[in-house]
């Protein structure tokens, strides 16, 4: 009788672990699928300005492992369209004294591969500069989303 009892045990242990490892598959090939489909991108301006919002753009200086002046420029993207926001873009543009600009610096703040931005949440984003341009005249850099995917 005791015999009989560890056989169900040790029966129905592996059959809830090979149950788990099945659904823990299951789940993250739904992730992995998500993160490999295909994202639909937009760069229209008028287009940006209504799905997504651009707000508490800031500056500030640290300092780096070799202690390097860098600066921080941060802000925080805000999803305000109905749809997941899978992907983002900025572009920042730094101006000299006179306002021209002399130095122009992109990067994706938001990878399909993250978590998506759900609709009505705020990302906070840093992105560190290390070497700045010569004649730059130290203000917050001209900052714009120039493409988003969903």
């Amino acid at each position: 009788m005791g015999e009989h009892r560890s056989r169900i045990f040790i029966t129905a242990s592996v059959l809830l672990i090979a149950g788990l490892a099945a659904g823990w598959g299951f789940i993250s090939s739904r992730k992995e699928d998500a993160a490999f489909a295909p994202v639909g991108e937009i760069s229209s301006v008028s287009a940006i300005q209504d799905n997504v919002e651009l707000t508490h753009v800031s500056i500030a200086t640290a300092e780096n492992f070799a202690k390097q002046k860098i600066y921080v420029i941060s802000a925080s993207l805000k999803n305000v369209s109905a749809k997941p926001l899978r992907m983002a873009e900025v572009k920042m543009v730094f101006t000299d004294f006179d306002g021209k600009p002399i130095h122009e610096y992109s990067r994706k703040i938001l990878e399909r591969n993250q978590k998506p931005l759900l609709s009505g949440e705020q990302f906070r984003f840093e992105v560190r500069q290390e070497n700045m341009p010569r004649g730059w005249n130290y203000r917050i850099p001209i900052t714009e989303i120039t493409k988003v995917g969903y």
